[in-house]
């Protein structure tokens, strides 16, 4: 079979647009809800006034690579900027950028929506297209933005109030915390089981990982549980990361 063959096969299993259950989701549940708490939108740019004139942004920005196979990849991205001059924030972002990953429990990695940029809609997995209900996907961002972000963003109102919450939930402080040391690592390992690598040195860059995120022995054996929690967004569920985890957590 030729590529526009495997390509016009797996197209034709897809029975909704990606792009188009990503847009609903915006206009249906992202805009109203911002707009509940204050945030004003101009695109795909959302902005709080604080009590010193300083702004807070929360853009979306989405993957360029994006394809109607891959599904829609999406994320949020939160800012401070001074808009008081009348300017703008250069590509929808300002200042101390913040992943809205950050802000949840194991960086987002327990989710079926889970995507590095954010989240995912589409895609497939099992070798079959993923067909989630547009309301299932609303609720799980919903509960993400009122559980988690917005709790955080809402008492923001100046300048010093978004560089103390930067101070906790920037890359350099989440990366020290343990529930996204362990979840990074062990979507290292789950990976891979699809490396395309050839030169059997997996393992040894699975050591270095597990040294470069500090993680111990006892915190990989006490987070196990973990692993199947996290099977939920892979492109192949079958995948059970635990016994290799076993054999890393002894590795000095």
């Amino acid at each position: 079979m030729t590529f526009e063959d495997v390509y016009n096969e797996a197209r034709s299993l897809i029975k909704s647009n990606p792009f188009e259950i990503r847009d609903a989701v915006v206009k249906e549940l992202i805009k109203p809800m911002l707009k509940e708490h204050g945030f004003t939108t101009g695109g795909n740019t959302w902005c709080r006034k604080l009590s010193d004139g300083e702004k807070l942004v929360i853009h979306m920005d989405g993957n360029r690579f994006n394809n109607i196979l891959s599904g829609a990849s999406f994320g949020f991205r939160i800012s401070l900027y001074d808009g008081r001059n009348g300017a703008k924030p250069q590509y929808g972002i300002g200042e101390m950028k913040l992943d809205s990953n950050f802000f949840l429990p194991y960086y987002g990695m327990c989710s079926p929506l889970y995507d590095i940029d954010g989240y995912n809609i589409g895609g497939f997995r099992d070798g079959m297209p993923v067909e989630m209900p547009v309301e299932e996907i609303k609720k799980y961002i919903r509960n993400d933005f009122e559980e988690y972000i917005l709790q955080e963003l809402l008492k923001v109102d100046s300048r010093e109030d978004y560089k103390e919450m930067y101070s906790r939930f920037c890359q350099e402080k989440r990366f020290e915390d343990l529930d996204v040391r362990i979840a990074w690592f062990i979507r290292d390992v789950q990976s891979s089981f699809t490396s395309y690598r050839a030169d059997g040195r997996e393992y040894e860059e699975l050591i270095k990982s597990k040294k470069s995120l500090k993680v111990t022995k006892e915190e990989i054996l006490s987070n196990l549980d973990l692993a199947d929690k996290m099977r939920c967004n892979l492109n192949d569920t079958s995948i059970d990361a635990k016994p290799l985890l076993m054999q890393l957590a002894e590795e000095e």
